[in-house]
């Protein structure tokens, strides 16, 4: 069987998830890898074995050698890139978000429905064990009707100070709210009618990040459900986890919490306290696997083009969160409720 050949667009710390992944399944080759740094892409080909690296994304899609792309750049990069490779009918995975305005999520969403590619968003937290099992605890009625929520995934000031170099041109909100809405929707099986919001500024801004501290929202679903939801750039550095990922919902039978930030079974106590070490994201495999669900959703990609299996998210999926991100930026500008159509 000829292999899926791969090119993967940005050579960051999440671009080297997916060139692992494509590199180790047998399924698929590496062919292509690109950044604006060629230094950072000839690192990433050399790392990964690829066989050529780009500097120019147009030219990695252009190439008659790449069947399918994977986009892991900015969260405001997106569309121009998942454009040209719809149009080249090339199949493509991209990270969240799937845009950053609506106008261009039903663009692409468009355009997914008239390519011969397929296109899959990576809301890795979809086959994340613990959520997963939060989504069957709720589907199969055991709380009954979930009433209310609340739902918390931020982080430490180190991810806009320190990790993400175009933190300013971002937020907590598209950053951490595109997979936290993406979860609820999943877990749910519902969408989002209406929200309320409101964000403060003025912890980044003075230290050079110009862009919100964080946004509170209130998410009500079409079945009734009502989830309190936050998504913050300004938790302490101490926390022992630059993640803190909670989520609870009280039904109309009981009440089901996870705790997804990390794996508390394994602890470092090491200068500046108490660390935790994830054994559930990323584990340890043989040559020719991968293993923890944060590779498993890449691999789901692989299963969508080369088995036909169903796609882990689809255009429809990133238009939807696309739209209830952009209403809740909407909700905090006009300080009203903003419905979603």
């Amino acid at each position: 069987m000829s292999r899926l050949r791969m090119g993967v667009i940005g050579a960051g710390l999440w671009g080297g998830n997916h060139a692992h992944t494509f590199n180790v399944l047998p399924e698929t080759e590496l062919v292509g890898v690109c950044d604006l740094d060629e230094g950072r892409a000839l690192k990433m080909k050399e790392t990964y074995r690829a066989t050529r690296a780009f500097t120019d994304y147009q030219k990695l899609i252009s190439s008659d050698q790449i069947d399918a792309i994977s986009v892991a750049t900015p969260d405001f990069t997106h569309t121009p890139i998942i454009l040209a490779a719809l149009k080249a009918d090339k199949h493509v995975l991209s990270e969240k978000p799937l845009a950053t305005t609506v106008s261009e999520a039903e663009e692409i969403a468009a355009a997914a429905a008239k390519s011969k590619g397929k296109l899959m968003i990576d809301f890795h937290n979809r086959v994340n064990p613990i959520l997963a099992q939060v989504r069957d605890m709720i589907q199969d009625g055991q709380i009954g009707l979930a009433k209310h929520g609340t739902a918390r995934l931020s982080n430490t000031t180190f991810v806009p100070f320190e990790m993400l170099s175009w933190a300013a041109k971002s937020s907590a909100l598209w950053f951490l709210g595109s997979h936290l809405v993406d979860v609820l929707r999943f877990i749910l099986a519902d969408e989002v009618v209406r929200v309320y919001s409101v964000a403060r500024s003025g912890t980044l801004s003075a230290g050079g990040v110009d862009t919100k501290d964080f946004h509170a929202s209130i998410l009500e679903f079409s079945k009734g459900t009502v989830v309190t939801m936050e998504n913050s750039w300004i938790l302490s550095r101490d926390n022992p986890s630059l993640v803190d990922f909670k989520i609870e919902f009280v039904g109309e039978k009981g009440q089901v919490q996870a705790d997804p930030t990390h794996s508390g079974g394994l602890r470092r106590i090491v200068d500046g306290g108490l660390k935790y070490n994830d054994y559930i994201g990323i584990t340890p495999t043989g040559a020719t696997r991968i293993g923890g669900f944060v590779l498993e959703s890449i691999a789901r990609f692989v299963d969508s083009v080369v088995r036909d299996a169903p796609l882990l998210a689809d255009a429809q999926d990133g238009l939807a969160n696309t739209k209830i991100l952009a209403a809740i930026e909407e909700s905090v500008a006009t300080g009203k409720a903003v419905s979603i159509g």
